[in-house]
């Protein structure tokens, strides 16, 4: 067999693997939940049975939250916005004020991410399964795979 025979057949073996894996659904899956607050729009919480998200917002504020398969939590007032993304196990919290703008992504099963901005600026948690990291004004805590940063303090971690 020829060298770009072998390829074409083994560029062919990769495409597949990755869209089945794209498209095909989980042992246990659920809905995602999407919980949205534009500036004052109500307050929003969904569950399901494995999915669930909470946000809400000031008149001057924003917040979004998402579950699949996991946790979003999402809380802003006072000029700022909020973003909390919980996948596969994961429970995303994010909470801002005073022009912050945090954001948690939690991807995993027991991945805990947590960020809260009191001050203007840019700061992100992301952990990884079975790790716990957070952000606030005060700095940055990984314990375990994950990333934390913050703009307005320029503090980090990577774990």
């Amino acid at each position: 067999m020829s060298l770009s025979t072998r390829m074409i057949g083994g560029i062919g073996v990769v495409g597949t693997a990755i869209a089945l894996a794209v498209i095909a659904p989980g042992a246990a899956s659920a809905a995602p939940t999407t919980c949205l607050s534009p500036a004052g729009a109500p307050a929003r919480s969904l569950t399901d049975a494995l999915s669930g998200c909470a946000s809400i917002s000031d008149a001057t504020s924003a917040a979004a939250a998402y579950g699949y398969n996991g946790t979003g939590d999402a809380a802003a007032d006072l000029n700022s916005l909020a973003l909390a993304l919980g996948f596969t196990g994961g429970d995303a919290s994010s909470t801002a004020s005073n022009g912050a703008a945090p954001a948690a992504i939690a991807y995993g099963i027991d991945s805990v991410a947590t960020a809260t901005g009191t001050a203007p600026g840019l700061s992100i948690a992301i952990a990884a399964p079975g790790s716990t990291v957070s952000i606030t004004d005060l700095g940055a805590v990984c314990d375990g795979p994950g990333f934390a940063g913050s703009l307005v303090t320029l503090q980090a971690c990577l774990g």
